[in-house]
């Protein structure tokens, strides 16, 4: 059985993002007022097991996604900041070992 040979497949080249492009960038539009106010309760077949209502669930759960967003975003910042703190050393790292390597390999 014989294989015919394919050509390699060619690799798009594209230029790296930093850590500072983000595609998709998270912005925090509004400071939001957050006062507790007390669920609607709705009676449920189930006894003592409360049932809340669908917009004060809905409520909740944007309440939710924004303490989420806003939490993340001070993650994403903080990854940010120490990438590039650690950046150049890492380059300086990478830099030595490659130079090492050439030293060491051209005495043979």
């Amino acid at each position: 059985m014989t294989t015919t040979q394919t050509k390699p497949k060619s690799r798009r080249k594209t230029t790296p993002k930093t850590m500072t492009e983000s595609t998709y960038p998270v912005t925090v539009t509004k400071q939001r007022d957050f006062t507790h106010k007390e669920p609607v309760i709705i009676p449920s077949h189930l006894d003592e097991i409360p049932v809340i209502s669908a917009a004060s669930y809905i409520k909740d759960a944007r309440n939710r996604w924004y303490i989420h967003t806003v939490e993340l975003k001070e993650v994403w910042d903080v990854h940010v900041d120490m990438f590039n703190k650690v950046k150049p050393h890492a380059l300086n790292a990478h830099d030595y070992v490659v130079k090492r390597y050439e030293e060491l390999m051209s005495k043979d």
